[in-house]
């Protein structure tokens, strides 16, 4: 039986409204780590590239924050930055505003401790979005424009350029069965096997490879073989229904 993980939510909400609004934004990956990308967007990876995006614009956004407003007060790194620093448990030295140390200083000085921040930070985004589909969408949106610019290995892409298609492994399957509750995202046929033992069900790409999406857990949904077909690879497209927790 796999362990419970332990969730802080500690300003989550916060972070995860950043990310979202970055990518309504059309905010691209910027400042990344180019061998991440194209390992998490050519093969499907755990640490998916919505991890790598939250950790890196979080980065990035805090760095132009912190440039901006060089003056800052001590309440307000107690209030939120060393209550995170020391909610996941992080060492971090901190600002010493006597000797009027800029806070950028003191930013690039932490910028490991607030890697570190983001990154755990970045599972509990996660486990918030990856159940918002129309945010996937967007996501993968967003992920397109990286692909076409991202240098991929000759044996990861077709001759278009776009990402091969891979054998999708049994956890990704797993994880998108229980987050489509078993069915069709678009017509809501069960597909558990419970109900008809005849429904063929097909793990889809939201935004299609040959659109320049990717084989990342973020760009899969469930579908039944006919809403799969009609779909096609004209655009990425998902649904935003989902079943109640219960009925009124």
């Amino acid at each position: 039986m796999s362990e419970l993980q332990e969730l802080k939510f500690k300003n989550i909400y916060g972070l995860a409204d950043l990310i979202d609004n970055s990518v309504k934004s059309d905010v691209m990956f910027s400042n990344y780590e180019n061998d991440y990308f194209v390992k998490a967007a050519a093969h499907f990876s755990k640490n998916t590239l919505l991890h790598h995006y939250i950790v890196t614009t979080a980065l990035n956004y805090y760095k132009r924050d912190f440039r901006k407003n060089w003056s800052v007060m001590d309440d307000e790194i107690d209030d939120m930055w060393y209550f995170l620093f020391d909610s996941y448990s992080i060492k971090i030295r901190k600002l010493n505003l006597r000797k009027d140390e800029k806070i950028i200083d003191w930013f690039n000085s932490n910028i490991k401790q607030f890697e570190s921040l983001f990154t755990r930070m970045a599972e509990e985004v996660f486990y918030l979005l990856f159940s918002n589909r129309e945010f996937l969408l967007n996501f993968n949106n967003v992920a397109t424009e990286t692909v076409r610019d991202t240098t991929f290995k000759e044996d990861q892409i077709t001759l278009k350029g776009t990402i091969k298609r891979v054998n999708i492994p049994v956890w990704v399957k797993k994880a998108i069965f229980h987050r489509d509750k078993g069915r069709c995202v678009f017509c809501n046929k069960d597909l558990t096997g419970l109900v008809n033992t005849l429904s063929n069900l097909n793990y889809d790409h939201i935004m299609p490879l040959d659109l320049y999406g990717t084989n990342d857990p973020c760009n899969i949904q469930l579908t039944c073989e006919k809403c799969n077909k009609k779909k096609k690879n004209k655009k990425g497209i998902t649904s935003n229904k989902y079943a109640p927790w219960w009925t009124k």
